[in-house]
């Protein structure tokens, strides 16, 4: 036994030995939120998300995937957070955790470019994220399913908010309209998807409304907007920080 483990240790990389040297008292940046925009109340067990800063081979596979069909936020999370499965993510969290880990990784800063809508001048904007992007939390004693009343059929609907593995489901009005029944949990005491999808389909216009606004709900969470002022033309307009491959990037 003594023998083998003598071979095994002369065949070993030596580079990799030095790596490990050079690396032993090395203190990553990582850090446990569980002040989420949903205070963790719908996700089982939750004790905190733990978040660990990019490292440079993280932003090169972002930066090497910005033209793939790959989805670089979810790939993104999923290195860099522990504690809740990425497609378990409400939108509010997910959004929150994506500030959070730029932040850790990058800074409080982010400086991009923005072209004015009015005159196409490139304007260079510089965001404090922190105080730019205000938090709303839910409140203590809001729940999942939670019941809101159909103005005009007069009846209860009990719908919950969507995971991050369900966007696909609402990435458009299309989409919104024809999936919307998977976000109803009961339609007046009735729990049947197939029941509720026919009805969705006979409800008022101010129904659906409803039913829409309560799903999406974009009450909760951080604000991506910030008020853009072109200093070229003066013209302004309330823009958001696009979430893409560029947010996780010093380039």
């Amino acid at each position: 036994m003594s023998e083998n483990k003598r071979i095994l240790g002369q065949s070993s990389d030596p580079r990799e030995a030095a790596l490990e040297s050079l690396f032993s008292n090395y203190d990553s940046d990582s850090i446990t939120v569980i002040d989420l925009p949903s205070k963790g109340k719908f996700y089982k067990d939750f004790k905190g998300v733990e978040i660990e800063a990019l490292t440079y081979l993280d932003e090169q596979n972002i930066l090497a995937s910005k033209d793939s069909n790959i989805d670089i936020v979810a790939r993104l999370l999923e290195k860099s957070t522990k504690g809740v499965p990425v497609d378990e993510l409400l939108s509010m969290d997910k959004v929150f955790l994506l500030m959070k880990v730029r932040e850790l990784s990058y800074g409080d800063s982010y400086e991009f470019k923005v072209t004015c809508p009015k005159c196409t001048t490139d304007v260079t904007t510089d965001l404090i994220l922190s105080k730019h992007l205000n938090k709303t939390d839910i409140p203590d004693d809001l729940e999942e399913p939670r019941t809101i009343k159909l103005p005009k059929l007069g009846v209860d609907a009990e719908v919950r908010f969507p995971r991050s593995r369900e966007e696909i489901f609402l990435k458009d009005t299309e989409s919104i309209y024809r999936n919307i029944y998977k976000f109803v949990v009961s339609l007046n005491g009735t729990q049947d998807p197939i029941f509720i999808s026919k009805a969705l389909k006979r409800l008022h216009i101010m129904d659906m409304k409803k039913l829409i606004t309560e799903v999406v709900n974009s009450d909760y969470g951080v604000d991506p907007r910030f008020i853009f002022e072109c200093p070229e033309c003066s013209f302004t307009e309330t823009l958001s920080i696009p979430l893409d491959a560029n947010f996780f990037s010093v380039s």
